[in-house]
Order: C-alpha cells, then sequence, then structure tokens
C-alpha cells in the first residue's frame, strides 16, 4: 500500500451496523412513488397527519401500492402509519408493509414486515421490522378493485454504512 491511502485510511471512520435506538425518521428523504395518482404519493411524506386533504391515495384497482425509495440501503427499525381522521373509505386494513432492495414487481415481492390488521380513524400505529434491511418500503393492498390511502408514513431507520471524516 502507498503512503496516501495510508493516509486516506487514517482520516476515515467507518461505521457499521447500529443498534435500535438512534434511529430517526427518514421518510422525508426518500422519493414516494404509487400505483396511481388519485392523490399524490408525496402527501404521505408531507409531516401532515390526519386531515384527508394531506393523504397519498391511489385510484380504486387491482393490488394498489406506495413505494418510498430510501436512495441507500437502511437498517429499519420500524415503520408507522397514520391513518385519516375523515373519510371512511380510506381502508387500509389487509395492507401488507414489506422492505427490501428489489424494485421488481414494484417492490411488492420484497420480504413482509408486517401486515396492517387494522387502523381506525385518525389512529397511528407502529410496525416492529426488527432491523431488516432495504432500500424500498412499500405498503401493498392485494386484491381486486381496492384503494389505498397513506395519512403519513414514517420510516425509523439508519444507513446500513456510513463513511466519514473522523
Amino acid at each position: 500500500m502507498t503512503l496516501p491511502w495510508l493516509c486516506v485510511l487514517a482520516c476515515l471512520c467507518i461505521h457499521g451496523l447500529a443498534a435500535p435506538g438512534n434511529e430517526t425518521n427518514v421518510a422525508p428523504g426518500g422519493r414516494p412513488t404509487q400505483s396511481s395518482n388519485s392523490r399524490s404519493a408525496g402527501r404521505a411524506v408531507d409531516g401532515e397527519t390526519g386531515d384527508k386533504d394531506s393523504c397519498a391515495v391511489t385510484d380504486s384497482e387491482n393490488d394498489p401500492w406506495w413505494s418510498l425509495d430510501l436512495r441507500e440501503k437502511h437498517q429499519i427499525w420500524s415503520v408507522r402509519i397514520t391513518n385519516t381522521d375523515g373519510d371512511p373509505r380510506a381502508d387500509i386494513d389487509g395492507a401488507e408493509i414489506r422492505i427490501g432492495d428489489s424494485f421488481r414487481n414494484y417492490g411488492n415481492d420484497n420480504p413482509r414486515c408486517a401486515t396492517v390488521t387494522s387502523i381506525g380513524l385518525n389512529e397511528v400505529r407502529s410496525f416492529d421490522c426488527g432491523g431488516m434491511q432495504g432500500r424500498f418500503i412499500n405498503v401493498v393492498r392485494r386484491g381486486r378493485r381496492k384503494r389505498l390511502t397513506l395519512c403519513e408514513v414514517e420510516v425509523f431507520a439508519q444507513p446500513l454504512f456510513l463513511i466519514r471524516a473522523c
């Protein structure tokens, strides 16, 4: 190894996997998309909760989905979803939260973190993902002629590897 490379290595700190407890909501820095745009996918990560006008909504369709590209691989500890306070048709029951690195089938084939059994109107529910790793967070409602409504999605995670100046 030459002297310039030794200097570079001496000036970098490499951080690997982190334990839970220091994670932050990384959703606002991601790129949201969804299967159709009745109301924009970005509304689910805009920091506004509860108001039905601040929710991401798909059209009524087969297997509607919403995806968040975190732009790099993260260790995901939990996903928190807020339901609307005013639209009883905003049904999210039965949706699956999926996490992984593949965007094949829009990311809907990635490993499952949790299934949303029920979230009442104006309720917030957290789903433990136990440190799953991935770049994409997906919420998909499987079935015919369904809608997906997400008023806020928060993803508590940490980047897997960071290289920073010491």
